[in-house]
């Protein structure tokens, strides 16, 4: 293991992992990890997509033990036999990027669900005060179904704060649908609960998060640890060298093609013409305008016109839109994408199996074997074999799947792709930003929705931005996340003065 935290004093641990290993069947998830985090300390976790991050909260958090190895809290060994309610109790809170509410039901019986022995008496008073550590001033009765993400992951804290003093935080992914100013109020209590004495574990792959907010910085790889040192010791060229030291700079350079005259895809409402075969962003606010377009380009909401390749459209539903060759891969890759259960040769070929009245596209056992293979070559997806189900893979290759599913079989003259990048380690962002430039080589043309400024970047020739009901154009600079930025707080000062950005 590489360390850079060299001359750094032994710090009494809350959390101590000695020599944990994790292994299914001959897979070994970790391996041989020692660490040690100390009250008080943030620490960013990061990690290619199956580098062991998800098992080490799960050891952490008891929903499964170690194979061999320990690991001890406040110097006393965990027992294997523990469960997360034990780990609960012990002071373990695990915060994960959808959290896990009702919800249909309120923020009150939420944060007391599972929990039924706590606070008998005056649980509306508990929970209040149990808000209020976390900065948070609901109304017990609100059903949890209309809070934000944001306001979600309060309650989701809140409730670990009613199970006692929480003296570990694991938090898994928790700004990746954030925007700007949720973002920063959540970096904010995060400080406050460290300034109390909690030990912070942040997995994001969002490097400048980790930057803004951490202290250290630990990387996996294959299960290893193999990078412990100060986050001061980094910036973001060198995160991204720690995570992928085999990556070229240049596999994260994006060229502009060949000027075309085939107008691939216009909507003169919104001012947005596209060429055949050029990638192009719409960036705006999380949850903002530019995913409200995409879902209306597939049809998702009611009758849309535009043009296609010089040609009126008019599609009224995913169907009507996929004959029309126009794909959308959606931003929920788990709600609105995947199937939990089905094999991962399903999850790519779901919509393309010939239906009952034998209509439609069909593809044959031994087509789609070869189809499969050739998906996995070209977004680099690893895991389990094809008949594995897609929730034995890890996100960043369950998120590959879903885009070869719109990619696969039939290619699309027109392919939506809303925030692509969206939780993946810096590994898979440069397979699909390689799989897209690859298709829009052929000619298809490719809009990427997204509120984060380093995707587009990544991934588009130029770009809009879309903000209050106007768009401006922006062409690909040296300084091209830079501008969006700047044109998104210019078009939002013409509109609300007073809202912050993302």
């Amino acid at each position: 293991m590489e360390n850079l935290s060299e001359g750094r004093g032994p710090l009494p641990a809350v959390l101590e992992l000695s020599s944990l290993t994790v292994e299914f069947g001959a897979t070994r998830a970790l391996d041989s990890v020692s660490v040690g985090i100390a009250p008080g300390e943030i620490v960013g976790l990061l990690g290619h997509n199956g580098a062991g991050k998800s098992t080490l909260f799960n050891v952490v958090s008891g929903v499964f033990p170690a194979t061999s190895g320990a690991f001890l809290i406040d110097g006393t060994e965990v027992s294997t036999r523990s469960t997360p309610m034990d780990m609960a109790r012990r002071g373990v809170t695990v915060i994960h990027q959808e959290p896990a509410l009702a919800p249909n039901l309120s923020i009150l019986d939420n944060l007391f669900l599972g929990q039924s022995e706590l606070f008998r008496r005056d649980r509306p008073g508990a929970a209040r005060r149990a808000l209020a550590r976390v900065g948070a001033d609901f109304d017990l009765d609100l059903i949890v179904g209309t809070l934000s993400l944001g306001e979600r992951q309060l309650v989701d804290l809140a409730r670990g704060m009613l199970r006692g003093e929480i003296k570990i935080l694991l938090l898994d992914e928790p700004t990746a649908a954030l925007g700007r100013a949720e973002t920063v109020a959540l970096h904010r209590l995060i400080r406050n609960l460290a300034a109390d004495g909690v030990a912070v574990i942040y997995v994001s792959h969002r490097l400048p998060d980790i930057l803004d907010l951490c202290q250290r910085i630990l990387v996996l790889r294959s299960g290893r640890l193999e990078v412990d040192g100060p986050a001061g010791d980094f910036d973001g060229q060198l995160l991204a060298k720690a995570l992928a030291p085999d990556a070229k700079t240049g596999a994260f350079v994006v060229a502009r093609p060949s000027e075309r005259e085939s107008i691939g895809f216009e909507e003169p409402a919104a001012g947005i013409s596209c060429q055949a075969g050029e990638v192009v962003g719409l960036f705006g606010m999380a949850a903002g305008e530019q995913f409200t377009l995409l879902e209306s380009m597939f049809g998702m909401r009611g009758r849309f016109r535009f043009r296609l390749d010089g040609r009126r459209v008019a599609v009224a539903s995913p169907a009507h839109a996929i004959r029309h060759g126009v794909h959308l891969v959606p931003a929920d890759r788990e709600n609105d994408g995947l199937v939990s259960g089905a094999s991962a040769l399903d999850t790519v070929f779901l919509p393309w199996y010939r239906d009952a009245a034998h209509r439609g596209f069909w593809i044959g056992p031994k087509a789609g074997t070869q189809e499969y293979a050739r998906a996995r070559a070209v977004l680099n997806i690893l895991g389990p074999d094809s008949e594995a189900p897609i929730d034995e893979f890890s996100g960043g290759n369950r998120q590959k799947h879903l885009i070869s599913r719109w990619m696969f079989p039939r290619p699309p003259r027109v392919l939506l792709l809303a925030q692509p990048t969206q939780g993946v380690d810096v590994g898979a962002k440069a397979d699909i930003a390689g799989a897209v430039r690859a298709m829009a080589a052929k000619g298809t043309t490719v809009l990427v929705a997204s509120a984060e400024s380093d995707e587009i970047t990544l991934l588009c020739d130029r770009a809009y931005v879309m903000y209050g009901g106007r768009t401006a154009p922006v062409d690909r600079t040296s300084r091209f996340g830079g501008e969006l930025l700047s044109t998104l707080l210019e078009l939002s000062d013409r509109t609300s003065p007073k809202e912050e950005v993302a």
